[in-house]
């Protein structure tokens, strides 16, 4: 596991920890940073920005940490579209 994202889940205390500040929840983990550009309104346009979180999250080695589920990235689309 990245040394970083190993250390990060150590200290981990709770839900608020992952968050990119206290008002923004973010992708669900403070070292992505993927940007929302436009608000994804077809499947495809949904699909598209998950696939760029998730190779971010892939390559950050974000996936290996036991808090992180990619469920987070879809929690997000939905409340974007519905929201």
């Amino acid at each position: 596991m990245n040394p970083i994202i190993s250390l990060c889940a150590s200290q981990c205390a709770g839900t608020g920890h992952c968050r990119l500040s206290a008002s923004t929840k973010g992708w669900g983990c403070r070292f992505l940073y993927t940007p929302i550009e436009s608000i994804p309104v077809t499947d495809k346009e949904k699909a598209r920005l998950f696939s760029t979180v998730y190779r971010e999250a892939k390559r950050k080695g974000v996936l290996e940490c036991p808090n992180y589920r990619s469920m987070f990235i879809d929690e997000v689309l939905e409340n974007l579209i519905l929201g």
